[in-house]
């Protein structure tokens, strides 16, 4: 693979990034970093952000490594202590990360996410909701398998259990599940109904409709990214 990144100029990115991480420019400027790490400056040089006591400093690092893709895997350990930081934005950045890096050899790090499906932000539950209707059948697995082994009887486990298993698959117990008691089950719910978005979008529009604001809007952005023009 060819190198075509310039070292003095992501230095001096870099350097710019750590000497005033609240410019109005900062912006900018991590963009022009990330553009340096996609030519093949490596990785690794993030990791100046990442362990930083600055928090803005962070949330620029964050923000740069979730714009990696599969070349962020080199940072997945560096990534996975950010899981609990106090920054929302960090958070929602290492979210994007494990979506990606991954696999199903790192229970612990995608369980991490999940774990945050009880967040105090409501855009971070989102973002972990929006996290299970995306990942793989073999992420799902094996975060429950570490639920499974250390929180057994937790709702978490139970949630995952159910996601991961066939009644998942039938619309009349999606809808059940989306009038459950409970608060964190009704969220694999609407999860469930999102990863059958395509092949069943009354679930969805049935999930909109609850008095529930997590499942409603969670649904209501469902909605929109199905009728939209740019599905994945």
């Amino acid at each position: 693979m060819s190198v075509n990144f310039d070292k003095d100029r992501a230095e001096k990115f870099t350097e710019r990034i750590l000497a005033n991480p609240n410019s109005s420019q900062v912006g900018v400027i991590a963009n022009d970093l990330l553009r340096e790490y996609h030519r093949g400056y490596p990785v690794e040089n993030l990791r100046s952000l990442l362990a930083n006591g600055d928090e803005s400093i962070v949330i620029t690092g964050a923000w740069i490594a979730s714009e990696l893709g599969a070349k962020g895997i080199p940072l997945l350990a560096d990534i996975s202590r950010l899981i609990g930081h106090p920054q929302k934005k960090v958070r929602f950045s290492v979210i994007d990360c494990l979506l990606v890096w991954a696999g199903p050899s790192n229970q612990a790090e995608l369980a991490s996410v999940i774990g945050l499906l009880s967040d105090p932000e409501a855009g971070v539950r989102w973002k972990v909701m929006d996290f299970l209707s995306r990942a793989t059948p073999e992420q799902l697995a094996a975060a429950y398998s570490f639920f499974e082994v250390t929180q057994p009887n937790s709702e978490n486990a139970r949630g995952l259990a159910w996601l991961i298993g066939v009644r998942a698959t039938d619309p009349q117990e999606i809808r059940i599940a989306l009038q459950s008691q409970e608060e964190e089950f009704r969220k694999y719910a609407v999860v469930a109904a999102r990863r059958m978005g395509r092949v069943n979008p009354e679930l969805l529009r049935y999930a909109s409709s609850l008095n529930d604001p997590d499942v409603k809007n969670f649904a209501d952005s469902s909605i929109a990214l199905l009728d939209g023009p740019h599905v994945n």
